[in-house]
């Protein structure tokens, strides 16, 4: 059983979205609404974010530095001109993947990994947004739309609507939203996003979130109300989450987070269940080719009634050196000390990625997986994304 483990959970194993880049702050970018209609990162590109990703990201391919951003930068490459208080976009995934256990190959296929479009309005200080798309069998089950459980199913990770108050500094919505908690990473099978349920591929939660900025500082709370594909509404959880970055120096920021949840009765166990996470982020830049990314978060869970808490704990370090324009060598270590007990997990992460054009990367990884009690994993992966 303990070799099947690591085959089922192969299919989510990896990034989902080419959308958040918490390494923006090498280039002294610590706010993410600048970039992105979430104003905690993720999700769509703002115009202005869109011309940055040309600008700063991808490979300039003879550009001079001071060129201005070309029409490659728009959506579906500028052949569709959109209003400006209207955003649009869509991600297109597919990947190969290796899975070994115990130096064994046990898992070999092609990946359809997203494949999705969204869009944002923005009429005076009302904001609506919403993604569609679609999941094969089995996959992204807790954003579906549709139930066929031997098909593919319609998936929407987000679908909102707000308000915006003091002069855009605040903003107000209620629906399907991204967590806030912890470093918006693309590594959503990271152990900081599983063991917290916050990753962005799935993880979203029906609810009410406020977030506000300023000049080096940005929050947002966000009271759980469920994840209503989640079925039935005994499993749903209710709470609250929330964080706070504050940016030290252009080159330094540092965040607490925290998240309580209770849930009627937990998905492992059956019986009411209070989760609770709390921790502590900071994003470094010693060099600006190189952005230090941490997260360090305790756990606990308890079960309702009995009187006992269980802790644990888990933690993410990852290094991203850029050796040429474009072109980024990526490594990350983690550890998991699960509330359920175990044995303590480790991980290390390897890759490189290539951003090639405006919205086109191509990323090669490789993770290995150890603990005294499971077999040793590694998992390589090849996967080429765009965004619209």
């Amino acid at each position: 059983m303990k070799a099947i483990l690591p085959i089922l959970a192969a299919v989510g194993f990896f990034p989902a979205a080419a959308a958040a880049y918490p390494t923006m702050i090498r280039h002294g970018y610590t706010q993410c609404a600048s970039c992105h209609t979430d104003p905690s990162g993720g999700t769509l590109l703002t115009a202005y974010g869109r011309a940055q990703s040309e600008l700063l990201l991808s490979t300039r391919w003879g550009a001079t530095n001071e060129a201005e951003p070309s029409a490659a930068s728009k959506f579906l490459f500028g052949v569709l001109a959109t209003p400006d208080a209207v955003a649009l976009g869509g991600w297109v995934r597919e990947g190969y993947i290796w899975n070994t256990v115990d130096g064994k190959l046990v898992d070999q296929r092609a990946l359809q990994m997203r494949t999705s479009v969204a869009a944002d309005v923005h009429l005076g200080p009302f904001r609506a947004a919403a993604e569609l798309g679609y999941a094969s069998a089995g996959t992204v089950e807790l954003a579906a739309v549709t139930r066929n459980p031997d098909a593919g199913n319609l998936v929407s990770r987000e679908h909102w609507v707000g308000l915006e108050l003091a002069d855009r500094a605040v903003l107000v919505r209620g629906g399907r939203i991204n967590v806030p908690f912890g470093l918006r990473n693309l590594e959503h099978s990271s152990f900081v996003r599983t063991a917290t349920q916050t990753d962005i591929n799935e993880d979203q939660q029906g609810g009410i979130a406020v977030a506000a900025s300023g000049e080096s500082w940005r929050t947002e709370w966000m009271a759980l109300l469920g994840n209503y594909s989640v079925r039935p509404d005994v499993f749903r959880e209710r709470g609250l989450a929330g964080h706070l970055e504050a940016a030290l120096s252009p080159g330094v920021a540092i965040g607490i987070n925290a998240l309580v949840a209770r849930a009627g009765a937990g998905l492992d166990t059956g019986s009411p269940t209070l989760r609770q996470a709390y921790g502590l982020t900071a994003r470094v830049v010693p060099w600006k080719p190189l952005v230090l990314s941490a997260e360090v978060d305790a756990l606990l869970s308890s079960a309702l009634g009995s009187g006992s808490v269980k802790v644990g704990h888990t933690s993410w370090l990852q290094g991203d050196l850029e050796i040429l324009r474009g072109v980024h060598l990526v490594s990350a270590a983690e550890h998991l000390a699960s509330p359920a007990g175990g044995a303590t997990r480790f991980g290390l992460w390897g890759g490189v990625a290539w951003f090639v054009f405006p919205h086109l990367d191509v990323r090669g990884d490789v993770i290995r997986r150890s603990s005294a009690d499971q077999p040793t994993t590694n998992t390589f992966l090849v996967q080429l994304n765009g965004y619209l």
